[in-house]
């Protein structure tokens, strides 16, 4: 049965929400990179390195600040490996005082069941862990048997929702219908990503995987809100899907050097202090056409641009969201580099 915080928390949230999708100048959601450095290096992730210092608390707490005063309705604290930060509870905490919603993305490895009793009482409303098949392989540790135990844990002591995040394609995609189940079964809910290329772009999916996605799509049980994979079904359909993207306004990355990014395949493009960021650049954002849209696999961009399908957009391309041909997006000693084949 949920808690009344989580009762409170879910009203606070949905009020948020709304208000926002009446006032196109609020941000649904920022991610902010809370440490860089992860324990773990996934052969389809660039977003991690092994060396770099965590945020200092007073630093975030600063970019915070600035995201309440922006309006920001969901915060999720992401990395790297966020539960690497040594005061992440103090942060959840604060972005919860500061009136906005608190959400992490984490791999789960360093969860113990203290730490889920100081995000409970921090205020955690929602943790996203990426579990990618069954069995460690060369492309994924993170995988069903050795992190069972810790969802385990999850299951019997968080307050907050659990969403379970498998990106398709990361492991033999029967592990991935697998490890759907067993989400549905320990009562989380389960989501399904498709992998990127290093430019952003889907990857594809033979017709082995296409039918067990098809699968996972249709499990009873599965829980997404307001994220649905609609768009995912038309890529696979059709190789590209037409939206209005919002990334930059409704939706942004706030990197570990404090600069907006309009989204993780992205990184580097009209980046911005975050301290500087206003309301003219969330309307600029907000009606500039992506050039990369048409392509685009990224969940959290797609989510939060739903409530403006209706609202008009520019038709000018932005060109520095298309990368050049050729182009691959790779990341050296914690910064993105995109390099152009001859």
């Amino acid at each position: 049965m949920p808690s009344l915080s989580s009762i409170l928390t879910s009203a606070q949230l949905l009020g948020g929400l709304v208000a926002a999708a009446v006032d196109s100048d609020r941000p649904l959601m920022a991610n902010l990179i809370v440490t860089r450095r992860c324990n773990l290096s996934c052969g389809y992730c660039n977003e991690y390195d092994k060396v770099s210092p965590p945020v200092p608390l007073e630093t975030l707490k600063e970019r915070i600040d600035h995201l309440a005063r922006l309006r920001t309705v969901i915060v999720t604290l992401t990395g790297g490996e966020p539960l690497l930060h040594p005061q992440i509870a103090e942060v959840v905490a604060y972005v919860r005082e500061r009136g906005m919603t608190p959400a992490m993305n984490s791999n789960a490895f360093l969860l113990s069941e203290p730490i889920i009793h100081k995000l409970n009482a921090a205020g955690l409303y929602a943790l996203q862990v990426s579990v990618d098949g069954v069995t460690p392989n060369k492309v994924t540790k993170k995988t069903l048997k050795p992190l069972l135990p810790k969802l385990r844990l999850l299951s019997a002591h968080a307050k907050f929702r659990v969403r379970i995040n498998c990106v398709f394609g990361a492991a033999p995609p029967e592990e991935a219908l697998e490890v759907a189940k067993a989400a549905i079964e320990l009562g989380f809910d389960a989501k399904c990503a498709l992998a990127r290329n290093p430019d952003g772009t889907m990857a594809p999916l033979d017709a082995r995987a296409r039918a067990v996605y098809d699968e996972i799509a249709n499990l009873d049980g599965r829980s997404l809100g307001l994220l649905g994979e609609d768009f995912q079904d038309k890529l696979l359909r059709e190789g590209e899907v037409e939206w209005k993207c919002r990334a930059g306004a409704r939706f942004f990355h706030v990197c570990e050097n404090g600069l907006v990014h309009l989204c993780g395949p992205r990184f580097g493009t009209n980046t911005k202090p975050i301290a500087d960021y206003t309301v003219d650049d969330i309307r600029r954002a907000f009606d500039t056409k992506k050039a990369c849209a048409s392509t685009c696999p990224v969940a959290y961009a797609h989510m939060a641009s739903k409530v403006d399908r209706f609202r008009s957009q520019s038709d000018v391309l932005d060109p520095a969201t298309a990368p050049p041909a050729g182009a691959t997006v790779t990341r050296e000693n914690g910064r993105v580099r995109l390099r152009v084949a001859a």
